[in-house]
């Protein structure tokens, strides 16, 4: 298990990779995405927060949704992301950009009318935490809307690449299915579960996919090496020889994959909405 302390350095590690890739990290969830802002229903003066912003690209969008009258806090744990959101959302009057834990949300009780997160819940050790804090700042009437990854099996984007990392010595530990890891809440009858038990209501848990382009595997390798913070710290430890034995594993993983102009590799979302 990955300590907040260490998940905080690790994303922070990262975050000018993910500011600069943004348009690559945005297109293979371009459906997901949409999913997401459909269900958190945003109306002109609402008041909104992301967790798990990363470098807060969907700022925009969330600022001309809610409007002149409304609010946005564009979130991170890490402060290197938090950099990142604040200078790519500088120029809008309603959007606020701040430091924030899910697992302990510095906002008033019933404050809020949305609260979405992507791709970031599943990083938290505890996710019930996050759900009843979430559950704590949504106002009656308030709407969640979130993004995890689905199961292990269902996403050989990252498993071609993590198994290598651990075939080749790079990482040690299993699979990353246990609290704070990126399949952790993978499993959407517990998905639910939790935002059910936090107290949500009308809970709805979709599966979404995703495809991942890249021109060559060295390529989707470098992409996720440099983008998932845990990973980016053992690949910039890596020898040399290490990281070729990646890359030969890696392509030997995603063989299935590889078309004529790269490899396309699939994955899967899932998306949990509900309201107070």
């Amino acid at each position: 298990m990955i300590s907040t302390s260490k998940a905080t350095e690790d994303w922070s590690a990262v975050a000018r990779a993910w500011d600069c890739n943004t348009d690559y990290i945005d297109s293979h969830s371009v459906d997901a995405t949409e999913a997401l802002i459909r269900a958190a229903r945003v109306r002109s003066g609402d008041r909104l927060l992301e967790l798990a912003a990363g470098p807060g690209s969907l700022g925009s969008r969330w600022c001309q949704l809610v409007g002149p009258t409304g609010h946005v806090v564009i979130s991170d744990i890490a402060p290197g992301m938090v950099d990142a959101a604040q200078r790519r959302n500088a120029g809008f009057a309603n959007v606020e950009v701040a430091v924030l834990d899910a697992s302990s949300i510095d906002q008033p009780d019933r404050s809020l009318d949305v609260v979405a997160c992507r791709m970031g819940l599943m990083f938290t050790l505890d996710p019930a935490v996050a759900f009843s804090e979430i559950r704590r700042v949504l106002r009656t009437g308030g709407r969640f809307t979130a993004l995890t990854w689905a199961g292990i099996e269902h996403n050989p984007w990252m498993t071609c690449v993590g198994m290598a990392a651990m075939m080749n010595g790079l990482v040690n530990g299993g699979p990353p299915i246990g609290p704070g890891g990126i399949f952790s809440l993978g499993d959407p009858a517990e998905l639910a579960a939790l935002a059910e038990g936090a107290g949500f209501l009308d809970v709805v848990v979709e599966e979404i996919p995703t495809t991942f382009h890249a021109s060559s595997i060295d390529e989707h390798i470098e992409r996720v090496s440099s983008l998932a913070g845990p990973l980016a710290a053992a690949f910039a430890s890596a020898t040399p020889d290490q990281i070729t034995a990646v890359r030969q594993t890696a392509a030997q993983l995603a063989e299935g994959h590889l078309t004529g102009d790269g490899v396309t590799l699939p994955g899967r979302a899932l998306h949990v909405s509900a309201h107070v």
